[in-house]
Formats: C-alpha cells, sequence, structure tokens
C-alpha cells in the first residue's frame, strides 16, 4: 500500500508536469459533480490549478450508530468510475462486517481536489449500512426463522437492488424481486440459490413470493380458485396460499389443506390492522397466555410480547398458534407458516420471545438509512501525516489497517 510520501512524490510530479497554474486531464476528467453539494463544487473551484487542489488529504469515515456495512463495493467502483489519473488509497471494514458508533470504516488518502467533490457520493452510497444493520438484528431476533426482504414496494425503485443487497449482507434468506435477486447473485452467488460474502458460510438466499391480494381480487376474491390457478401456471412455485383475503382465515386454511393435500407448501398470514382474525380475540385469552408463558425462555418478555401482539387486530401471536393447531388437526404437519404486515425487530423478537410456530418472517418493516460522516483528520506535510481536524473531533482514530486496500489511479 503506496501512502504518504509515495503518493505525495507522484502528486507532485504530476503538478510540476501539469505547469504551475494549469489545470490537470484529472480536472477535465472530472471537475465538479451534480450530485455533490454545492459547497464541495465551490470548494473545488477555489482551489483548481493551484497546488492546493493537490494537497494530499487523509479522510475518516464513521457513523454515530452501529450497523453492518453496506456499499464498500460501490464506493470503490464510484472511485474507479470518476477518478483521475493522482494516485488514491481506499482503506475500509469488509462488506457484511459489523461496526460500532464512532468507528472509523473507511479512509480514503489522496489529493483534496480529486476527493472533495466525491465526498457526497461516497457517503451515500454507504446509507443503506443502516438498513444492513437492521435486518442482521431482525435475522438474529428470529432465531434461524429465515426472513424474506419485501421492502421494494416501499421505496424507488432505482433503490431496488441495492436494498436486496443490504438485505443479504444483513443475513436475509431471499428477496422479492428479480433485479434484487439477480444483483446479490452477481456479486455474491456460487450456484443455485447459494451466495457467499467474504468468509462468511455459504447461506441461502432466494425469491420468494406467494400469492398476492390482487390476484385473488380478480378471481371473484376466492383465494381457493386463485391459489388454483397459480399453480397451475407456476408448478415450478411452492404453493403458499394467502389466508385472509375474505376474512375467513380459518375456512380458506381448510380449504386449501383439501383441496391441495401435501402440494400446499405453506398458508401466509397478512390479515389487516383493521380487523381481528376470524376465530380471534379483541382481548387476551387466559388460556393462551398461560400456554405461552408456561414455554418461555424469559417470560417477562412473553408477557409484553402478549401485551403488545398477542391478540386483536392484525396479525397476532393468537393468530400463529391457532393456524398451526388448525393444520396439525386436519394432518398438515408438514405445511408451513408465513406471516407478514408489519413484522419489524420489535415484532419478530416478541413473536419469537413467545414461541410463535412461524416458519417464515416477510418484511418490508427493515430498513433505516445510515448517516455517514467525513471528516479530513490529518494533511501530509513534509514527509509525514500532520494532524489536522476541526475542533471537537480529535476523538476520532484512524485504524493502522484495515481489511480492504485499494490503490488506484490511471
Amino acid at each position: 500500500m503506496g501512502t504518504g510520501a509515495g503518493l505525495a512524490a507522484e502528486t507532485k510530479a504530476r503538478a510540476v508536469a501539469e505547469g504551475g497554474g494549469a489545470r490537470s486531464a484529472r480536472v477535465d476528467e472530472m471537475g465538479k459533480s451534480e450530485l455533490s453539494d454545492i459547497y464541495f463544487n465551490r470548494s473545488y473551484e477555489v482551489v483548481a490549478g493551484t497546488p492546493r487542489e493537490h494537497v494530499l488529504v487523509r479522510y475518516a469515515v464513521f457513523a454515530r450508530h452501529p450497523g453492518v456495512l453496506c456499499g464498500v463495493t460501490d464506493v470503490v467502483e464510484l472511485f474507479r468510475r470518476r477518478w483521475g489519473d493522482e494516485p488514491l488509497v481506499v482503506r475500509a471494514n469488509d462488506e457484511g462486517e459489523a461496526y460500532a458508533a464512532n468507528e472509523v470504516v473507511m479512509v480514503l488518502e489522496g489529493p483534496f481536489g480529486g476527493l472533495v467533490t466525491l465526498e457526497t457520493e461516497c457517503l451515500g452510497l454507504l446509507s443503506l449500512s443502516g438498513a444492513a444493520g437492521t435486518m442482521a438484528a431482525i435475522v438474529e431476533a428470529a432465531e434461524g426463522v429465515p426472513v424474506i426482504d419485501m421492502g421494494a414496494r416501499h421505496f424507488p425503485p432505482s433503490l431496488t437492488a441495492q436494498l436486496a443487497m443490504a438485505a443479504a449482507l444483513g443475513g436475509a434468506s431471499g428477496t422479492s424481486t428479480e433485479a434484487g435477486y439477480n444483483a446479490v447473485h452477481a456479486r455474491y452467488g456460487i450456484g443455485g440459490d447459494r451466495i457467499r460474502i467474504g468468509e462468511r458460510e455459504p447461506q441461502a438466499f432466494g425469491l420468494y413470493g406467494s400469492i398476492p391480494h390482487a390476484l385473488n381480487a380478480v378471481f371473484e376474491g376466492n383465494s381457493i380458485e386463485s391459489a388454483a390457478a397459480y399453480h397451475e401456471r407456476h408448478r415450478e412455485v411452492p404453493l403458499t396460499v394467502l389466508l385472509d383475503f375474505e376474512g375467513r382465515e380459518r375456512d380458506v386454511c381448510v380449504e386449501a389443506v383439501r383441496r391441495f393435500g401435501t402440494a400446499l407448501h405453506a398458508v401466509r398470514l397478512d390479515t389487516p390492522g383493521e380487523r381481528v382474525h376470524q376465530g380471534g380475540h379483541a382481548e387476551p385469552v387466559r388460556a393462551l397466555g398461560m400456554r405461552v408463558l408456561s414455554g418461555a425462555a424469559d417470560r417477562a418478555a412473553a408477557e409484553a410480547g402478549l401485551r403488545r401482539y398477542g391478540f386483536g387486530p392484525g396479525v397476532t401471536i393468537e393468530a400463529v398458534y391457532g393456524i398451526r393447531d388448525l393444520l396439525n388437526s386436519l394432518g398438515a404437519r408438514e405445511t408451513k407458516i408465513v406471516v407478514s404486515s408489519g413484522f419489524d425487530l420489535e415484532k419478530v423478537r416478541a413473536f419469537r420471545a413467545c414461541g410463535a410456530p412461524m416458519d417464515v418472517v416477510g418484511t418490508g418493516s427493515w430498513v433505516r438509512f445510515e448517516m455517514f460522516t467525513s471528516d479530513i483528520v490529518s494533511i501530509f506535510d513534509n514527509g509525514e501525516w500532520v494532524p489536522r481536524v476541526k475542533a471537537g473531533r480529535e476523538w476520532i482514530s484512524v485504524p493502522e489497517t484495515l481489511p480492504l486496500a485499494v490503490r488506484m489511479d490511471r
């Protein structure tokens, strides 16, 4: 890794070759960015064509909250596309690595004129580290129950692939869009529905989707007929029947078992928050409460989960227990239960604390953007890095080494 003196020598040689205040090829090639905060572009104009354009600086990048690093590859690709002919070193933690609040996760060393107009884009590309961290927390809370990313509908289409990437880095078992699935497998795929991220063990990452309410609507609101048509057209897709469209979850579950038999891979509960599921209760039922608490590893957490999600409208702990019992009574013990609708970290923790017998969690309630910050922490002067950081940020500690080190120039 050539830093410090090596970078300085190369930068000086190029500056001399350019002839004093003449603009470099890099300036013509890179220059300002429409995506940059305007004050960075104006700062570039201040130094362009002067010795300060080529001053070597060291940026440290960090965030105020913990997360799982996402976007490092995209940052490196940004620099590869946009960087000019002066030397640059990018050092960073690996994609998918957890980081602590205020931990420096990336260091950039290069000429000020080249780095200043790319700061905005660089930090933005790391913002989904917050989402990856939230997904990692949900996956941990799910305790082995697969978690599927269903967040695409809540964000602009331009983010779909990045969201799926963040989900994969957080340990999700799949995503709901082909764009997301293809992007993840293009980067991490090892064959089939398997991916491998860095030094982690291989993991499953599939393309998941059951039957939407919209299809049921055009089949006269008949969930069974909708499922039959879907299954006929997509035999390669394990059949998952949506239970809640007609407001008769238990009846539809019985009909699905009778109609599809062993072909019924799963049923999905997505009861809206405006009503209580068929056979459910608006108020707590003592029998289920005792059943849950008798097997709870953490009684306090289970009690809290029952209070918040045990009964009432939407997908509840009572609903999952009830459908599991019903499936078992019908001899469909192998049929799985998929839950969706509002499964954020709190809800997943509550359901697991109560031992809710769910087999798959679909969630769109997981995306959190992290606000990264970068500061110049030192300037290369007279053969050494000299601290130069704004007052109040003296605490920033730059690691001696980071796992990823990329040097580039053209």
